[in-house]
């Protein structure tokens, strides 16, 4: 039964991130993702509540699923770098998902789950940075690299370079990230 509910949930993936490749995100509507995995409107239900849980599921299975496996296993530079790369493997699909505003933004949930995983390897990891500074908690820490790195995403989906490759955008975020702002002005 769960392979037949897993196909099921994959399938309207499949059609969302079709739809979305032809139409805006708010035109598309749940008939229209139900027709194109070929199953009724009531079936979309049985799995979600709307086409905004549909999309953060995506982007869940497609991405923070596999990067949390790599940070679980100390693996955090591979997990960002394997988080680039999966975006960029459905770029057209993410360029357009990082438009979707609102209250359920896309933009919020690549927050969301980035600060949920920034902030559960700072909790499960020793701090280098002195604990006698009080803004430096481990809410502050995943909150402002979480920041960095959704801006940095959302800067390459939205900027029109499309030409800068995953490898392009990662060498850039580590080189913001292991420099202050002082160390580039002249």
């Amino acid at each position: 039964m769960k392979n037949k509910k897993d196909a099921t949930r994959m399938l309207l993936g499949e059609s969302l991130q079709t739809l979305m490749l032809q139409y805006p995100f708010d035109k598309i509507t749940i008939k229209m993702i139900a027709d194109e995995a070929g199953v009724i409107r009531p079936t979309f239900y049985n799995y979600f509540q709307d086409k905004y849980e549909l999309l953060e599921w995506i982007f869940i299975t497609d991405i923070v699923d596999k990067v949390k496996d790599m940070t679980d296993a100390g693996m955090e530079k591979e997990g960002i770098k394997l988080f680039f790369r999966l975006i960029e493997k459905d770029k057209a699909f993410y360029r357009k998902a990082i438009v979707v505003t609102g209250q359920n933004s896309f933009e919020t949930v690549l927050l969301n789950h980035i600060y949920e995983l920034f902030y559960d390897k700072i909790i499960r990891s020793p701090h280098k940075a002195s604990m006698e500074i009080k803004l430096l908690t481990p809410e502050s820490m995943a909150l402002y690299y979480s920041q960095g790195l959704v801006n940095i995403i959302k800067f390459w989906l939205t900027s029109g370079n499309v030409s800068a490759s995953s490898d392009d955008i990662m060498e850039a975020y580590f080189y913001m990230l292991s420099h202050s702002i002082f160390d580039i002005l002249e």
